[in-house]
This record gives structure tokens, C-alpha cells and sequence, in this order.
């Protein structure tokens, strides 16, 4: 209807002779079960009686894996099932009877057409899905009482559900999509196509990685406080902007002004102490036009900043899909996951709280496609200066480690040595303590602590056991 009347509930898209068909095909050859099961679910048809014929078929398959399906069989099975319906009686009772169900035969010559019966009765579901959320979404603009910016990042949220859930409908479950796949992305590349891998600036990392981040990769980057996670974080960022990267940071510590000080000291190379206290002689100085310079490529940049405190799980996964949806991001960046409100009830335990938070991020990556990269606290443990970071430091939850597909470390002494200095720069190792789809290692980068920010360490630098920095140590 193109009125905007609301739909009543006898009113909503179905198909009764598509239903029907779907439930005679199976009933005449029970094998077709599996090729519906592939398409459609129970809640998929509209009619409840033909729900519970449905699912009556698949919980029979199950319990008698010997015996045919076929109509006398699973009209015995209804009928000495009881429902769970208030009124009770059985399951026979609530599917129309005999009569109903030795009527589904009578319109199916053969099984063939399964495929196709059973996806309109799951694309008329799927109608039916928009139509109830629409109604909820109405209800909810009419809630004067709700934020509007709530109730848009939830429809968002809602309808990216909906839309996943249709990209994960039937298909063929064999390597061979899969396979195909995997040949042509590797004859592109023969061809010089583009990698799909987010270079991060930093050489041995994109080396040890094989050219920068993966598309559904769920990375973590941890180390003990003050060590420099956000620093290392926006480095990474500012290097990816300038490569024309698109980006989203969720800052749930620093304010996205303090951000934009980062990125600001970071490509100008003006101290960040500058950049606060604003201390230039004038327009003309040197350094308040390199700033200017850096906030001009800045503005051009397709970096997006969310400084939420305490940030709603919800909320961030709605926002992202939104990002992906209207901006294409291409990275996900969060700072970080012990700030991100689980939206679980405070009585759940907090690394039962992480683990879920680290289960939805891991699932945001692979539902998006990109990268999401996420800060982490160690544990105590690993405080101390020569203590190296290990994987079982990991705060707050185990899952974090078990869900990652890499794991970063940063290490250095807290106390500055100005004779181990390079170029002003204090040496900080990198350790690649996971990587699911790659090796393991470490090597170093330097740490300008007039703009709080990372770079490449452009020649080697042996450690205290000799080793260089320069090409990186792998285990």
C-alpha cells in the first residue's frame, strides 16, 4: 500500500500456497527437508500451524535418523506431542488436525521446486521482519521521553541485523565458493591489483604482516600504563589517514579535541607542549604554519572521532555499521575495551563483561570486513621494567587473547636513558606475541616524546642482549 496505513496482522505479506508447498515437497520426499532447512527456519512461515509442522519435521529427522519422514509418521509424531500452547492439547491440535495436514500433498507434483517455494516464504518473512521494525521505529520517534540520537543508532543497528541476516541465507556450503575466491584474489594480485591490507606505516610491522592489517582481523595492542598505547595508536592512525585511508576512532579515554593535539604534533612535528599552550610568536612563525599546514590535510582527511565516555557496545556497533554503510570505512580504532559498557547488568562479572565485549568486536570485524584494532591493559604482573608483557597478562579476560587474531606488546623502561636515545627518539620494542594467520616476534620503534607520537627506526639498534632492531626477531 502506498498510504502509510499500518499493517494489521492478517493483513502482513505471506503466500499460503508457497507455504504449503514447501511442507508437501518434504512430505513426499523427506531429503528435501535438508534443502529447505538451507533457506528457511520455522519463524519463516506465517502461519502458526505451519510452524509447527516445520519444526515438527526437523525434530523428528533428528530423534529418528533411521525412519522415513512421510505423512503417516509425522502425523503420529504431532499427535503424541503436547504443545506449549496456554490451552494445551497436542501438537496435532494446533496445525489444523489431520484434515490440514493430508491436504499439503495435494498441490505438489514433485520436489523440484523446493528451492524456489521456500525462498519466497523466506523473502515474505523478511518483509514482514521491516514491517514490525518500522512500527517499532515509529513508536519509538513518538517517545518524546528517548534521545533522538538513541533511537537512530538503535534503527541503525536493527536494520543492519536484518540486512545481515539476509546476506547469510542459503547458499552453497562447500570449499568451492571458497576456493573460487581464494584463485581469483591471487591472480589479481599476479595482475598488480591493490592488496586489501591497511598498510600502517610502520615497515617491519606491514612486513611481519604481510602488508598491514587484514579485513576481519581483530587486533589487540596492550601494554602497562604510560607506556604509550594511545601514542602508538594514533601514529597509527595519522599514517593511515595520510595514505587516504578511512577511519573511525573511538576515544573513550581522551577527549577528540586531545586526539586532534596528537594528530596535530604528529604530521606538523611541532612539540605537543606548543600546540597546548599555543606558543608562537605570531602567524608568520614557522612552526604555527606547519600546524596550520597539518590541520589543512587533517581537514581533508576521512578520519571519524567518537569521545563518548563509558560508550554503549551497542552504540559502537551501530555506529560502525552506519560508517560502513554511508562512508566505506576501511579501520576501526578503540581506546579502549575496559571503557566500553557491555550493556550487561552490572550483577554479570566483570571479565564475563570483557569476554562479551571482545566476542562483538571480534564479530564486528568479520561482519564489516575491516580491521578493528583495540587497546588493552596488562595485568600487574608485567609492571616491572624488565618484565616483558606475555599473553596471560592480558586484563580483565582470557577471552581477549582466545578472540584476538594478533596480539601487540609495547615494552620500554619507564625511566628515560638520554644516552639510548636515537634521534631524540627512545627505542620501545614491539612484540608480536600472536598472529593466527602469520609469524610471531618483535622488533622496535622510536618514541618522540615532544609529540607523544611513534616513528620508524631507520637503522638498527641493538638491545641489551645484542640484538638488533633493525631487522626483526622472530620466534
Amino acid at each position: 500500500m502506498a498510504d502509510g496505513s499500518v499493517y494489521k496482522a492478517s493483513t502482513l505479506p505471506h503466500d499460503d500456497e508457497a507455504e504449503k508447498a514447501v511442507l508437501g515437497a518434504i512430505l513426499l520426499n523427506s531429503s528435501a527437508l535438508e534443502t529447505a532447512m538451507e533457506i528457511v527456519q520455522s519463524s519463516d512461515f506465517y502461519h502458526k500451524g505451519n510452524q509447527i509442522i516445520f519444526q515438527a519435521f526437523i525434530d523428528y529427522a533428528e530423534k529418528n535418523q533411521a525412519q522415513t519422514l512421510d505423512l503417516v509418521s509425522i502425523i503420529n509424531y504431532l499427535k503424541s506431542n503436547n504443545s506449549t500452547e496456554k490451552n494445551g492439547g497436542t501438537l496435532l491440535d494446533h496445525c489444523g488436525g489431520v484434515a490440514y495436514v493430508s491436504t499439503l500433498t495435494d498441490s505438489v507434483s514433485n520436489t523440484a521446486s523446493i528451492q524456489v517455494h521456500a525462498q519466497i516464504v523466506h523473502n515474505l518473512a523478511k518483509r514482514r521482519n521491516l514491517i514490525n521494525l518500522s512500527q517499532v521505529f515509529i513508536s519509538n520517534s513518538y517517545d518524546q521521553s528517548r534521545d533522538i540520537t538513541d533511537i537512530l543508532l538503535e534503527a541503525s543497528g536493527k536494520l543492519s541485523d536484518l540486512e545481515q541476516e539476509e546476506g547469510e541465507s542459503s547458499g552453497d556450503r562447500t570449499i568451492k565458493p571458497f576456493l573460487k575466491q581464494a584463485v581469483t584474489l591471487m591472480q589479481s594480485r599476479m595482475k598488480g591489483a591493490k592488496s586489501d591490507n591497511l598498510e600502517t606505516g610502520f615497515d617491519r610491522l606491514d612486513n611481519m604482516t604481510d602488508g598491514g592489517f587484514h579485513p576481519t582481523d581483530f587486533i589487540i595492542i596492550a601494554a602497562r600504563p604510560s607506556i604509550g598505547k594511545t601514542a602508538f595508536c594514533t601514529s597509527i592512525i595519522q599514517n593511515m589517514i595520510q595514505r587516504d585511508y578511512k577511519v573511525v576512532f573511538y576515544s573513550l579515554e581522551m577527549s577528540g579535541m586531545q586526539v586532534v593535539q596528537r594528530l596535530l604534533t604528529g604530521i606538523s612535528k611541532v612539540p605537543l607542549k606548543s600546540i597546548r599552550n599555543a606558543t608562537f610568536t605570531g602567524t608568520r612563525d614557522p612552526n604555527f604554519l606547519n600546524v596550520m599546514n597539518a590541520a589543512s590535510k587533517l581537514f581533508e582527511s576521512k578520519l571519524f572521532i567518537y569521545d563518548i565516555p563509558n560508550m554503549k557496545l551497542s552504540d559502537i556497533r551501530a555506529s560502525a555499521r552506519r560508517l560502513k554503510r554511508e562512508q566505506d570505512i576501511q579501520a576501526i580504532f578503540l581506546d579502549y575495551i575496559g571503557l566500553v559498557d557491555s550493556g550487561l547488568p552490572s550483577t554479570v562479572a566483570r571479565f564475563e563483561q570483557v569476554a562479551h565485549v571482545s566476542r562483538s568486536l571480534k564479530a564486528l570485524a568479520r561482519d564489516l570486513k575491516i580491521p578493528v584494532v583495540v587497546l588493552c591493559q596488562v595485568s600487574r604482573d608485567a609492571e616491572g621494567d624488565k618484565n616483558e608483557p606475555q599473553l596471560n597478562n592480558l586484563r580483565d579476560s582470557g577471552a581477549i587473547e582466545q578472540d584476538a587474531d594478533m596480539v601487540m606488546f609495547l615494552h620500554r623502561a619507564r625511566k628515560v636513558d638520554e644516552n639510548n636515545l636515537v634521534n631524540g627518539m627512545q627505542p620501545t620494542k614491539v612484540i608480536v606475541a600472536k598472529q593466527r594467520n602469520g609469524e610471531t616476534g618483535e622488533f622496535k620503534v622510536g618514541f618522540k616524546r615532544e609529540t607523544a607520537s611513534f616513528e620508524n627506526i631507520l637503522f638498527d639498534v641493538p638491545d641489551d642482549a645484542g640484538n638488533s632492531g633493525g631487522n626483526y626477531k622472530k620466534n
